[in-house]
């Protein structure tokens, strides 16, 4: 047989070398920041522009045009079974019924899978739900926000200074104050341990999909089964999730790492903790976040009982961390935060009276300049 002419079958070349080359596509793309979640779906994409390309393709290689007989073949032999089964395909009404069953069928395998994922959730999940109104997602608009999640996953900037709003009521309330928020890429959104639960993972869904591109944080305060903590909620959408600081090394260690496994960041909560450098110094690999916190009992209980603002310094100088600062809300403590070089300030009181959420965002941003 005659070699293939490759300037009559510049498409057949190639594809033959984009089928060699998809692993390496795929390995520089997860390398590359802002593509990383999506890597996987981009070379999905590229195989089935390859595999219709093979089913026009005009070219000389018998192997590529077995391939394109294959699925013509399995073409022929689907439309034949709809013929035996009584489906002529010629009126809408048949149609739309099919891609209707095909979609119910879709959904209910998926609503099965995270059904068992969820099974400790207070509430049943419902990854189709619209957490203010009851109706139902699409397919297409569920897999669609799923996608924009991952492919504008948002890092956190050294140079930035944040607000952190803590959500501690219940999931109405919470989703009530995520609607009124301005946009900002300043603000953070915190799925609160008190949220967290009552609500579980359905908590960062809910708010995920209200806000498909924030930085949420899952304050799910890790004190034991790190790894499968974190990939519950990374898998629920947090961009970032929490460890306490007096949890054991060999947990926070495990925590760190099943986040950076995860792709989402690594917070560790000093709450109680008398010296944050000792316990920093202990682990092989750093978190992205220290947080510094004055917790709600020994902010009422104890008046006097300042933050530790001086240990700001201390840390970011010892080692490579963004410092978040917890249990200040009132503007003089927020500005003495930012004096000291804290990243991150977090607040919650404020946001859980109601009413003016937008205006009291916009003045607390203004104390984080």
């Amino acid at each position: 047989m005659p070699a293939p002419n490759n300037k009559n079958n510049p498409l057949g070349l190639i594809l033959i070398l984009l089928f060699f080359v998809l692993p390496l596509i795929s390995s520089v793309l997860e390398n590359i920041p802002g593509f990383k979640g999506a890597s996987s779906l981009i070379s999905f994409i590229i195989f089935i522009l390859i595999i219709l390309a093979i089913g026009k393709s005009n070219g000389k290689y018998s192997e590529l045009k077995g391939i394109g007989a294959k699925l013509q073949q399995l073409q022929q032999q689907i439309n034949l079974e709809k013929k035996e089964a009584g489906y002529s395909g010629d009126t809408k009404e048949e149609l739309d019924s099919e891609v209707l069953a095909v979609e119910m069928k879709t959904r209910e395998v998926l609503q099965n899978n995270v059904g068992q994922v969820s099974a400790d959730d207070s509430k049943p999940a419902d990854i189709f739900s619209l957490a203010t109104q009851n109706q139902a997602l699409s397919l297409t608009e569920y897999w669609g926000r799923l996608l924009s999640f991952s492919a504008n996953r948002v890092e956190l900037n050294r140079r930035r200074k944040y607000l952190q709003v803590a959500l501690n009521g219940s999931l109405s309330d919470a989703l009530e104050v995520v609607d009124q928020l301005p946009a900002s890429e300043k603000i953070i959104i915190e799925a609160g341990t008190p949220l967290i639960k009552i609500e579980g993972a359905r908590a960062v869904r809910e708010i995920r999909y209200l806000m498909p591109n924030a930085y949420i944080v899952a304050d799910i305060k890790v004190s034991d089964l790190a790894r499968r903590e974190v990939e519950y909620f990374a898998s629920a959408g947090a961009s970032a999730a929490t460890c306490l600081g007096v949890a054991p090394i060999e947990t926070i260690e495990d925590f760190i790492s099943a986040c950076q496994n995860n792709q989402i960041d690594s917070m560790v909560d000093m709450m109680n903790v008398e010296s944050p450098l000792l316990v920093l110094k202990k682990l092989k690999a750093m978190p992205k976040v220290v947080i510094l916190h004055r917790g709600v009992d020994e902010t009422e209980i104890s008046k006097g009982k300042m933050l530790p603002y001086y240990q700001i310094k201390q840390i970011k100088g010892a080692f490579n961390v963004m410092v978040a600062v917890a249990g200040g809300d009132t503007s003089k403590e927020i500005q003495s935060a930012v004096f000291n070089d804290a990243d991150i300030v977090v607040v919650w009181k404020d946001f859980m009276t109601g009413g003016g959420v937008g205006e009291l965002a916009r003045n607390f941003l203004r104390e984080i300049k």
